[in-house]
């Protein structure tokens, strides 16, 4: 184990790992360093309390060409604040530039991704490997909480367990500097960083830093995980007989790709977004192919189960029905039933298909015949700052309160503290957070999305109630009418004891537990062969247009690529940033070429110059 360090700087550029950074400053000033937190100036870093033993400096910019030169001036001098540090955490995409000019700058320094006790420490072989791209974590506490509670479930029989989080870090590739992120960010990985190994009750946990392109897709951001992964490996694969991973995108094509051959392999499905995962070829592709390795697939509710049955039916004897464990002693029942429902309880992800700014807007009606109601949205995501200004623009400051995400272990208090759980999301493959609530003694007003409808059936009017999905505010407003007029006849206790025998931990677990002997009794299967090479397309075009497309996509690629070569061996990243940018460029002008030389209205003296406009999108991409 590496002694703590004393002087610490942690870049923090961006905005999509703030809880992260305010996390792990707090904790390395309470272990007694000194820390110096430098931050853009975002609307997410402007109301920063002062935190003992860490000093805060803002960079005066908010666009990111600004934000990298002003951190470069401040920290990159030789009597900066790097000469007498003892480590620099880059703590989001957005630092990597920064982290990788300092690295040259001062060899003596140590650059992580995160504060990590044992840097070069890597994963274990275990008895049961999990791979998930959710768990919860410094920046997200809540996330992934299922698939803990999966774990926990299975119980002691299972023997040495190993998680495996691999966490997507999100960044957009725009512009020059968009692009520059990425290559720094490629080049600091492979320095070895990303990688931070833990000891936690539940066993070994290994979060692996999985770089996220805006401009990707499913198929693209798989890949980047397995790489990501099987480069923190010691062996490069899974040490695990039983791998048990969690979604089939990504985490079972992950499992799928490194496992051993010898390893059996469980999928547990919780998606919401499997509709664009098989509208892409090459992601549906690759999950029929995970799908032929796995030994067994659960989904966590019939509405999944029918969904990936229809797209694989020659797969349909691995789909299993199996819901998230619920741990009702963790929830303790409140002291004494709610009142009246006055304080409404929203938990989860502030994102578009979670219903929130509808929910905001009935709550607004609500609030407006019931001067005594509030609101509190617990959790974080891409609408936070829009809730925030539509909440001021409804004069709903002092009754709607935003706070983020708490741990697991906060959830039960929280449930106390409030008098109904609110959701209106429109895509639900089980509702964790609904059963939750009911297991506190806790009313639900809720959507009646695939999941609840299926965790909540025969309970609508005993759990609280449900309404038909909606965008429409006033939908949920009749919701909480008949909620507030049947609120004598709710029968909590009768609700609790019937999701109990459904989804409690010990029922779940019992059910885990018969699929892992299954699927050691059976043979490992085996990955699909691979199809013969489709035959080449005859090419039609005249002498005159095959020398054009050579001479306007083919030489221009490989002249490219020889830079793009060139350029990695270069100490900064800049030069391949700006030869990607090229390559984008060329791509966008390529294509436009091709298609013109293929149209068959195209004549060979036409004039094929370029829109201006295409070739611009292609440098901002």
């Amino acid at each position: 184990m590496s002694p703590p360090p004393t002087s610490v700087v942690y870049l923090a550029l961006g905005g999509r790992r703030t809880r992260a950074a305010r996390r792990h400053v707090t904790e390395l000033a309470d272990a007694g360093a000194r820390v110096l937190l430098v931050v853009a100036d975002l609307a997410e870093w402007r109301t920063e309390p002062d935190t003992p033993g860490v000093t805060l400096h803002r960079l005066g910019s908010t666009e990111l060409p600004q934000i990298l030169r002003a951190a470069r001036k401040f920290l990159l001098t030789r009597d900066g604040p790097l000469a007498g540090a003892s480590l620099l955490v880059a703590g989001d995409p957005e630092a990597m530039p920064i982290a990788d000019a300092a690295r040259r700058r001062f060899p003596s320094l140590s650059v992580g991704c995160a504060p990590a006790p044992g840097p070069a420490r890597r994963p274990a072989p275990a008895d049961l490997a999990v791979v998930t791209p959710w768990y919860p974590s410094p920046n997200d506490p809540f996330a992934g909480a299922f698939v803990r509670a999966t774990t926990d479930a299975a119980g002691g029989d299972v023997g040495r367990v190993a998680t495996l989080h691999t966490e997507g870090w999100p960044y957009s590739p725009k512009g020059v500097s968009g692009k520059l992120v990425g290559v720094a960010v490629e080049r600091e990985l492979a320095h070895g960083g990303g990688v931070v190994v833990a000891d936690t009750p539940e066993g070994e946990l290994t979060r692996v830093v999985s770089p996220q392109p805006s401009n990707g897709d499913y198929f693209l951001w798989s890949r980047e995980q397995i790489a990501r992964l099987r480069a923190a490996l010691p062996t490069g694969r899974i040490e695990a007989p039983l791998v048990h991973a969690h979604t089939g995108h990504y985490a079972g094509a992950v499992a799928a790709e490194l496992a051993r051959d010898d390893a059996r392999i469980v999928v547990t499905e919780h998606a919401t977004f499997l509709d664009l995962v098989f509208a892409l070829p090459a992601s549906r592709r690759q999950y029929g192919d995970m799908l032929h390795r796995v030994n067994r697939m659960l989904c966590v509710g019939r509405a999944l189960y029918d969904q990936v049955a229809a797209q694989f039916p020659e797969h349909l004897e691995k789909l299993r029905v199996l819901p998230n464990p619920i741990d009702f002693d963790r929830f303790a029942v409140r002291p004494e039933p709610p009142r009246e429902p006055l304080r409404l309880l929203y938990v989860g992800r502030m994102v578009p298909h979670k219903g929130v700014l509808t929910l905001l807007e009935a709550f607004a009606r609500i609030a407006g015949a019931e001067p005594r109601a509030t609101l509190t949205l617990v959790g974080s995501g891409a609408l936070e700052l829009q809730l925030r200004a539509r909440i001021a623009e409804l004069g709903l400051v002092d009754r709607v309160t935003q706070r983020a995400p708490v741990a697991p272990e906060q959830v039960a208090g929280l449930m106390h503290e409030h008098d109904v759980l609110i959701h209106a999301s429109g895509v639900e493959t089980f509702g964790m957070t609904i059963v939750e609530a009911v297991a506190t003694g806790t009313p639900v007003l809720v959507a009646r999305s695939q999941g609840p409808a299926e965790t909540l059936h025969g309970l609508d009017g005993v759990a609280g109630v449900l309404f038909d999905v909606t965008e429409d505010p006033e939908v949920i407003v009749a919701g909480y009418r008949r909620l507030r007029a049947g609120w004598s006849g709710l029968g909590l206790a009768q609700a609790r004891e019937r999701l109990r025998a459904r989804y409690g931990r010990e029922a779940v677990g019992a059910q885990l537990r018969e699929v892992y002997r299954e699927v050691a009794q059976e043979p490992p299967a085996t990955r699909p062969e691979a199809g013969p090479p489709e035959p080449p397309e005859a090419d039609n075009r005249s002498l005159i247009r095959r020398l054009k497309h050579g001479l306007v996509t083919t030489l221009p690629r490989r002249g490219l690529d020889y830079l793009r070569a060139r350029s990695r061996k270069l100490s900064s990243p800049t030069p391949e940033a700006w030869v990607i940018t090229a390559q984008r460029a060329h791509v966008v002008l390529a294509g436009w070429f091709d298609r013109k030389v293929d149209d068959p209205k195209t004549s060979i003296g036409a004039d094929l110059t370029p829109p201006a406009e295409s070739v611009r999108a292609g440098v901002s991409d």
